[in-house]
């Protein structure tokens, strides 16, 4: 989980109970705790908070963006889609500010925010190795 470090996210727009008040904010994982899954967020102002992997959004994979893109084209606005795939290439060969912007990007509308993230806890039971311990694999124990 070192590589999270500088990663940029966004705090989901939706949480409900945020001591922080930081709802729908982009920040950058400054620190991680590996055995609860806590991640700590600083934020453009130098102030920090706690959140776990679940309340918290990152970009898709450039390639699943892309692949969702392509199967929703008939149902999506052109706007919305130029939006997204300016997202998707930037997420193919964006640099690390740029993949922030890109973050910013996404909060455009509820529609490219659906569209463009998914919760931290969701990539990374995506790139857990599989040969880990049993209680780090994906649905068991969490």
């Amino acid at each position: 989980m070192e590589d999270l470090i500088g990663r940029p996210v966004l705090v989901h727009p939706e949480l409900t109970t945020d001591p922080a008040d930081r709802q729908g904010q982009l920040g950058t994982v400054s620190h991680v705790s590996y055995d609860n899954e806590v991640i700590e967020v600083s934020f453009a102002d130098k102030h920090r908070s706690l959140y776990t992997t679940d309340t918290l959004l990152v970009l898709k994979p450039h390639s699943e963006l892309f692949r969702d893109m392509m199967d929703a084209l008939r149902d999506m606005d052109a706007q919305d889609f130029k939006i997204l795939l300016s997202i998707s290439m930037i997420l193919e060969n964006g640099t690390p500010r740029q993949q922030h912007e890109a973050l910013g990007m996404a909060l455009i509308n509820e529609q490219i925010l659906r569209s463009a993230t998914i919760p931290l806890s969701s990539r990374l039971e995506l790139t857990l190795p599989q040969d880990r311990e049993p209680h780090w694999q994906k649905g068991t124990g969490r």
